[in-house]
C-alpha cells in the first residue's frame, strides 16, 4: 500500500494545530476576537443567547454613552447580565483591552 506525503502532513499539521503545539491557545483566541465596539448587529446576533433585541441594546447604548472602555460596561446594558457577559467575553474585545494587555506584559 502506498501512502501520499500531502495528506499525512496535512493530518500532522491539524494535529499539532489542534493541540496547540505552533501557538499559543491565548494568542489564537485573542486572535479571533472582534472589537465590541466595531461589532456590527449581524456579531453580536450570531453569539448564543444574544437576541436581536440585546443587541440592539448593546449598540443604543454604545451610541449614546460612547465606545466601550471594558467589557464589565456591558452589565450597564439592559438585557446584559453574568451569563450574556461571559458569552460576549469569549466572542469579543474592547479595543483597548489589548493595548493594556500588551502594556502590562512589558512590565
Amino acid at each position: 500500500m502506498k501512502f501520499s506525503s500531502k495528506p499525512l502532513t496535512t493530518l500532522i499539521l491539524a494535529a499539532c494545530l489542534s493541540l496547540g503545539v505552533f501557538l499559543p491557545v491565548s494568542g489564537a483566541i485573542a486572535a479571533m476576537k472582534a472589537d465590541l465596539n466595531s461589532a456590527t448587529m449581524e456579531q453580536l446576533e450570531a453569539i448564543k443567547g444574544i437576541g436581536h433585541d440585546t443587541a440592539q441594546q448593546i449598540l443604543d447604548y454604545k451610541q449614546e454613552n460612547g465606545k466601550f472602555t471594558s467589557m464589565e460596561q456591558l452589565e450597564a446594558v439592559s438585557g446584559v447580565g453574568k451569563v450574556r457577559l461571559e458569552a460576549l467575553r469569549e466572542a469579543f474585545m474592547v479595543g483597548t483591552t489589548m493595548k493594556n494587555h500588551k502594556k502590562m506584559s512589558m512590565k
